[in-house]
């Protein structure tokens, strides 16, 4: 018996099939399949692709694979998953086609049971969770804060209330000014006004927080508290919908803000969640989320994950190089942000 799980993210989409003890036999990478639009048959040809890749380096076929999940950014709307699944089907991958949002590939990368609960948080955030009893649920479009975009955001918020006498002073302006190649606050706001510091300087800024923030700034801190306490409030949502209070789960976070320096963001998720389930553990992934995938496609199969499956996973899967993050210039619209 063999699965296939597939990560398809803005960046990159990488494939894994592996046997029933969790060997990896085959990988595949392709671009980005992020994709907003419509029409999915373009971004879903890469998936296919990267699916065949490691099919095709795992000397297998379709009809040998049992099952396949495909956790997918974009997959949002339910009409979402239907044309993709439609796509994915017609391309023959494996006898049985799965298609998830990918953060249900980042829950499961990191968590030790089919059930838990993801919290990420990279340009965007969204947060998901899968239930003891199989339901599920993702935020998607209803997260209206969190993420490197907003930390950014708020970081220059706080440099203009410093230099207008509305809030205090913080080091952020100084860190802002050398990071953005600004004279001045002032030269700062006119390059914001005038669209000539762009998002991508922009979110250069994020790290810049938490440098602050371990140095004693409190206006920084402020602000990391302030996300981190936004962020628990998703997965207490979640906690609360599938009612996980009184259970043992991990709450997994990913992304790129929860590498920022020092304790204080997660001390904050944590602390928040342990008011509404003092037994969930907050994890980071153990796995990158292609084998995320995977142990998606394990639970959806049926089949058992013990600590064999791990640990072959673990010693089976490409080196970190094969995972390594590159714009490809995926198929993401442009008019639309990407999620985590």
């Amino acid at each position: 018996m063999y699965l296939l799980g597939v990560d398809g993210g803005t960046t990159k989409t990488i494939a894994l099939v592996a046997d029933e003890r969790g060997r990896v036999l085959g990988a595949g990478r392709r671009g980005g399949s992020n994709w907003t639009g419509s029409d999915v048959t373009v971004p879903m040809a890469v998936v296919a692709d990267a699916a065949r890749e490691a099919l095709q380096s795992a000397g297998l076929t379709p009809q040998d694979v049992a099952l396949g999940v495909f956790a997918l950014a974009g997959a949002d709307w339910p009409e979402d998953h239907e044309r993709r699944q439609a796509v994915l089907e017609a391309a023959n991958l494996a006898r049985q086609i799965v298609v998830k949002n990918d953060a249900f590939a980042g829950m499961r990368a990191g968590s030790s049971r089919p059930y838990g609960v993801v919290i990420a948080a990279g340009t965007g955030t969204n947060t998901a969770a899968i239930a003891p009893d199989g339901r599920e649920w993702a935020f998607g479009y209803f997260a209206d804060y969190g993420g490197a975009s907003d930390l950014a955001r708020d970081a220059i918020v706080a440099v203009l209330r410093a230099e207008d006498g509305r809030g205090a002073p913080t080091l952020l302006t100084d860190l802002a000014l050398r990071r953005l190649d600004c004279p001045s606050v002032e030269m700062m706001l006119r390059g914001l006004t005038s669209g000539k510091l762009s998002q991508s300087a922009r979110l250069t800024l994020p790290p810049l927080v938490f440098e602050a923030s371990v140095v004693g700034d409190l206006v920084a801190s402020d602000i990391i508290v302030r996300h981190g306490i936004a962020l628990a409030e998703y997965a207490n949502a979640l906690i609360r919908r599938f009612d996980m209070g009184q259970l043992n789960f991990e709450v997994v976070v990913a992304g790129s803000i929860f590498k920022g320096k020092g304790p204080l963001l997660v001390d904050t998720v944590t602390q928040a969640i342990h008011r509404l389930a003092p037994r969930a553990q907050i994890v980071r992934a153990r796995f990158e989320p292609a084998a995320g995938a995977l142990l998606l496609a394990f639970d959806a199969y049926g089949a058992p994950v013990d600590t064999d499956v791990y640990r072959n996973l673990e010693t089976s899967s490409p080196s970190p190089d094969f995972y390594a993050t590159a714009d490809s210039g995926g198929y993401m619209n442009p008019r639309e942000t990407p999620k985590p």
